[in-house]
């Protein structure tokens, strides 16, 4: 590798000529040409040169008609590139910016804390734990975790698209994630030249890399309700938003955690604090990241932060994760990560969101907790199988409305104005109640 390369790597092309084009296929490609980053300088800014301006648009004329979507890390050279590529393909198409690729990338939870292990152990310390280790650093997600979850985000946002969609970052993301997908701890000879990437798509034996000279197949789902996973999910998503040092005591629960079953952000996320001091904590940390207050509910307080709402509820009645969990409705939403303030984790799945997703369907916690709510459950029943692309049985659906005709007239009419007032519509609830009881 060297700052004057003025050709694509040949393992580019061939691997643009054996990639399927019957499906979508996500490239993690290091920016193209910069200059030398001067010593003591952490390079945020420089540009691609002339040359790397030249070669990105010569990548993006060999993908006329391929090219589907750009994302790029926020830092000046990977705009640039993307750029450039969309220029060589004739491709009007929007550039995303996305952090999970630089500015941190997935695998810095924590800028700050991060940066320690740079000055420690150098970059190349840091990229051979990367490569190698299960265990995270300080301020760092574990990494296989991160590589899985980046490209389970890759290939969700490029779902039902075939062709190349291209996510550009820089050298250390495309190398770790490289070897955590292959299995093999890339060494310094093999990170990566400027616009050298590796390839990811999904077939019915598996996730598919190649990378160089090398190729694997990872078998079962890149990311699941697995402890390591949910926790790594829960460490990102706090760390995004309310922070890594906050000292307080809280559980992060419910349906953010699809993310890890779908690949997409999740919406929102909601933060339960342990007592009222710990959530006047937690308020106090998320308004002094710069949190905006977007409103103030009846059940909860929403802020948002970072593209996410934070939903802080006012409820600070569970002190364990398991007497929080007990009172979910939906088996999916019963998953959940406690922080304690001494800073450590520790997550709580139900059984019944592992049968969930093993038998792709949406199903209930019974009894209901809540049944007051029977209504509104029932639409987030049928909202989580249509993100997920799951079922919802009719014998689930049949227990709601058993609940619901079980109540007195008065109850039901209750139970009808409160969904009104808290649900979303689009689900046909309302048309169901209209025609059961009319």
């Amino acid at each position: 590798m060297t700052e004057v390369q003025s050709l694509i790597p040949p393992s580019m092309w061939r691997h643009l000529e054996r990639i399927p084009i019957d499906r979508p296929v996500a490239m993690l490609l290091r920016h193209s040409v910069r200059d030398q980053i001067p010593p003591g300088d952490v390079g945020y800014n420089i540009p691609i040169t002339d040359i790397g301006h030249g070669l990105a648009r010569e990548l993006g004329a060999c993908l006329l008609g391929r090219l589907r979507s750009l994302h790029s890390s926020p830092l000046p050279r990977c705009l640039q590139t993307a750029e450039a590529i969309a220029g060589g393909a004739g491709a009007e198409l929007v550039i995303t910016p996305d952090r999970l690729l630089g500015d941190p990338g997935v695998y810095v939870l924590d800028g700050s804390r991060a940066w320690m292990n740079w000055e420690e152990l150098g970059h190349e310390g840091v990229m051979r734990h990367l490569v190698k280790e299960a265990t995270a650093l300080s301020g760092m997600a574990r990494p296989d975790e991160a590589a899985r979850f980046l490209v389970q985000t890759m290939l969700g946002t490029a779902t039902n698209r075939p062709g190349v969609h291209i996510f550009v970052t820089h050298d250390s993301l495309v190398t770790a994630t490289a070897a955590r997908l292959l299995g093999e701890p890339l060494g310094l000879e093999e990170w990566p030249e400027f616009l050298e990437g590796a390839f990811f798509w999904a077939e019915e034996d598996g996730v598919h890399t190649i990378y160089q000279d090398r190729e694997a197949v990872l078998t079962g789902p890149l990311c699941s309700l697995a402890d390591g996973d949910v926790i790594e999910c829960a460490r990102r998503e706090i760390a995004g938003t309310v922070g890594l040092d906050t000292g307080a005591h809280f559980f992060l629960a419910g349906g953010a955690f699809k993310s890890l079953l779908t690949g997409r952000p999740p919406r929102d996320i909601d933060v339960w604090a342990a007592t009222e001091h710990d959530r006047s904590l937690v308020i106090d940390s998320l308004l002094s990241r710069g949190a905006r207050i977007a409103c103030s509910g009846p059940f909860a307080d929403a802020f948002e932060l970072a593209g996410r709402v934070i939903d802080i509820p006012h409820n600070t009645e569970s002190d364990t994760l398991s007497k929080l969990l007990a009172c979910f409705d939906i088996g999916l939403s019963a998953v959940g990560v406690e922080h304690r303030a001494d800073g450590t984790w520790s997550s709580l799945v139900h059984p019944l969101a592992i049968e969930s997703v093993r038998r792709r369907e949406v199903r209930l916690l019974k009894p209901l907790a809540n049944s007051k709510y029977a209504l509104t459950t029932l639409e987030r029943m049928r909202q989580y199988a249509r993100e997920l692309g799951f079922a919802v049985s009719p014998e689930e659906e049949a227990e709601v409305w058993r609940v619901f005709e079980d109540q007195a007239g008065d109850l039901r009419a209750e139970m009808v104005e409160r969904f009104r007032r808290t649900s979303s519509g689009g689900y046909g609830v309302m048309e169901e109640v209209a025609c059961r009881f009319p």
